[in-house]
C-alpha cells in the first residue's frame, strides 16, 4: 500500500523576510527593556546616539555645585569634531589672548586670563570685544589706583561638546572702599549652523521640558531663599532672592554653559549688584 504523504508547504520569501523582520524587532524590544531596567536609559541613548544630560541625584547636584569654582582653569576641552572658519588657523578654536599678572604692594594685585573665541561671525566678534572692553577698563583702572590694595582676578574654562561651544568667564574684583563683586559671562554657539544659541535652544536640542526646567530653576531659587532667610536671622547680612522676578523665567536667563554632560545655568548677583552671590540650576 503507498502512502502519499502531503508536501511541506513552502514558505515564500516575502513572508520569510516578515518572520526574519518580526523577530528582529522582538530581540531589539528586549534588549531595549533588560537595558533600561538593568542600566537605565543613558544606556539607550548610548546604542541610539543620543545625547543628553544626565539624571543626577542630589549629592550629586551638590558636589558638582561645590567644584564649580575649580572649573577655570584656563582651558578648552574639546569632545567634538568640527568644521569651522578660525581667525587664526594656527591657534585653537577658543584660547587665552591676554594675560596678565602683576602686582603693586598696597596697590593693586591683578592677574587676568583673558580668552578669545577664535571663530569668524559677527556675533562672536561682538562678543569678543565687549569682553575685552570691559576687562581693560577696570584693568587700566586699577593700574592708575594708589593704596587701595585692589584684587582683579579673571578666568575662564571652554567646552566642546554636541557642535556646541561653551564658554564661561569669572571675573572677580575687590576695590577699597566697595564690597567684592563676582561677575559671570558666557557664550553659547552652534557650530553646526554658526549661531549663537540662548537657554530656549538648549532645551530644544537636548529635548528638555521647558516646563520641567524652568520649576527646577524656581525650586533652586526657592530654597537658596530659605537659607537666606535662616541666616538673616541669625545676623548675617546676605542678598536676598526674589522668588518671583522675572529674572529667573528661562527667557530672561542668559548665563548658561555646558559641560561633561551638565547644563548649569547661573545666577551671578554680582553682574548688577556689589556682591559675591550667585545661584546654580545644574540640569
Amino acid at each position: 500500500m503507498n502512502l502519499n504523504l502531503p508536501e511541506k508547504e513552502k514558505i515564500s520569501k516575502k513572508r520569510m523576510t516578515l518572520y526574519i523582520t518580526i523577530a528582529i524587532i522582538l530581540v531589539i524590544t528586549i534588549v531595549i527593556v533588560v537595558g533600561v531596567q538593568v542600566l537605565g536609559n543613558d544606556f539607550i541613548d548610548g546604542i541610539f546616539g543620543i545625547n543628553k544630560f544626565t539624571q543626577k541625584t542630589e549629592e550629586q547636584e551638590q558636589i558638582l555645585k561645590n567644584n564649580f569654582y575649580n572649573l577655570f582653569d584656563n582651558t578648552l576641552e574639546d569632545k567634538s569634531n568640527y568644521d569651522v572658519v578660525k581667525i587664526d588657523k594656527q591657534k585653537e578654536i577658543v584660547y587665552t589672548k591676554y594675560e596678565k599678572k602683576q602686582k603693586q604692594e598696597n596697590d593693586y594685585e591683578i592677574d587676568i586670563s583673558l580668552p578669545v573665541i577664535n571663530i569668524k561671525g559677527k556675533s562672536v566678534d561682538n562678543y569678543n570685544k565687549k569682553i575685552e572692553n570691559e576687562v581693560k577698563e577696570i584693568e587700566n583702572e586699577l593700574l592708575k589706583s594708589k593704596g587701595n590694595n585692589s584684587v582683579y582676578n579673571v578666568k575662564y574654562k571652554a567646552s566642546i561638546e554636541n557642535d556646541i561651544i561653551s564658554l564661561i568667564i569669572y571675573s572677580n574684583i575687590k576695590q577699597a572702599g566697595n564690597a567684592q563683586k563676582t561677575t559671570i559671562s558666557t557664550f553659547n554657539y552652534n557650530l553646526e549652523n554658526n549661531k549663537e544659541l540662548e537657554l530656549k535652544d538648549i532645551i530644544k536640542i537636548y529635548n528638555l521640558s521647558s516646563r520641567n526646567v524652568q520649576n527646577k530653576i524656581n525650586d533652586t531659587i526657592k530654597n537658596e531663599n530659605k537659607k537666606v532667610q535662616k541666616l538673616k536671622e541669625i545676623g548675617y547680612n546676605i542678598l536676598e532672592r526674589e522668588d518671583n522676578s522675572g529674572k529667573y523665567f528661562i527667557e530672561n536667563s542668559s548665563n548658561f554653559f555646558i559641560y561633561n554632560n551638565n547644563l548649569y545655568i547661573i545666577y551671578a548677583y554680582g553682574n548688577e549688584e556689589q556682591t559675591t552671590e550667585l545661584d546654580l540650576v545644574i540640569i
